[in-house]
C-alpha cells in the first residue's frame, strides 16, 4: 500500500496529471497549487479513488508496521509490541475512521460555509480537507519507527503545515475575503479539533468495552 501511494500517478476527468509531486508542491507554493486543484474540479469519487485511499492509508499501514514488528520503548524500559491481529484491527478502524473524518468535516464546512458568504460545492470542501491533511498523511510514515520523541516533534511541524495549508485554501477555494476566510478557517480548525476529541472519546470507550490493544 505505501509502495502505491509513493507511485501513484493517475489522470484527473481534465486529462492532467496529478500525482504526488502535485500534493508535495503543494506544501511549498500553496498559492500556485491551490488554484490548480481547483480548477480541476474533481468530483467526491475522483479525489477518494485517486489521492485519499492511498494517503489515508499512510498513518495505518506506518503504524502497524511499527507496533508490530519494530516496537516501541520509553526510556530505558523494555520494547513492547502488539499482536499482529490487534495492530490490524486498530490499523483498519484507524483507516475508515480517516475517510469517514474528512467527509464528515467537509459536510460541517458546506454548513458553516454560507455564514461567511461562500457557496462551495461538497467536492470543493472535500478537496480542501484532504489536501490540507497532506502533511500529516506523509508524516504517518513515521509511525513504522515508533521513537516517541521523534514522532511528536514531526507530528507538530505537520500539524503547523496543515493549518497552513487550510487558512491559504480557504480564500482561494470558497472565493472569499482574506478577513472573512481567517475566521472561516479558525471555525474549521475549531470543528477539526472536537472532531479529535470526540475519536478519542469514542476510542477510549471501545477500549473500556474489551476492544483495548493486545500486546505480545
Amino acid at each position: 500500500m505505501i509502495y502505491h501511494t509513493l507511485i501513484v500517478i493517475t489522470k484527473t476527468e481534465s486529462g492532467d496529471i496529478m500525482s504526488l509531486t502535485n500534493a508535495i508542491a503543494l506544501m511549498y507554493e500553496p498559492n500556485e497549487e491551490w488554484p490548480n486543484i481547483n480548477e480541476k474540479k474533481q468530483s467526491i469519487s475522483h479525489i477518494y479513488f485517486t489521492f485519499l485511499i492511498f494517503f489515508a492509508a499512510i498513518p495505518p499501514v506506518s503504524a502497524f508496521i511499527g507496533s508490530t514488528y519494530v516496537g516501541w520503548q520509553v526510556g530505558s524500559g523494555e520494547v513492547h509490541t502488539l499482536t499482529e491481529m490487534s495492530a490490524l484491527y486498530l490499523s483498519v478502524s484507524a483507516y475508515i475512521a480517516i475517510l469517514v473524518a474528512v467527509f464528515v468535516l467537509s459536510l460541517f464546512i458546506r454548513w458553516m460555509a454560507i455564514t461567511y458568504g461562500a457557496n462551495p460545492t461538497l467536492a470543493q470542501c472535500v478537496n480542501l480537507i484532504a489536501y490540507s491533511f497532506t502533511p500529516l498523511f506523509l508524516a504517518g510514515f513515521l509511525g513504522a519507527f515508533p521513537i516517541l520523541w521523534l514522532d511528536m516533534l514531526i507530528s507538530l511541524v505537520a500539524i503547523g503545515m496543515s493549518i497552513r495549508l487550510l487558512f491559504k485554501g480557504v480564500p482561494l477555494l470558497m472565493n472569499i475575503s482574506e478577513e472573512k476566510a481567517f475566521l472561516f478557517s479558525s471555525s474549521i480548525l475549531t470543528v477539526s479539533m472536537v472532531s479529535l476529541v470526540g475519536m478519542l472519546a469514542i476510542t477510549v470507550i471501545f477500549w473500556g468495552s474489551g476492544m483495548a490493544p493486545v500486546f505480545q
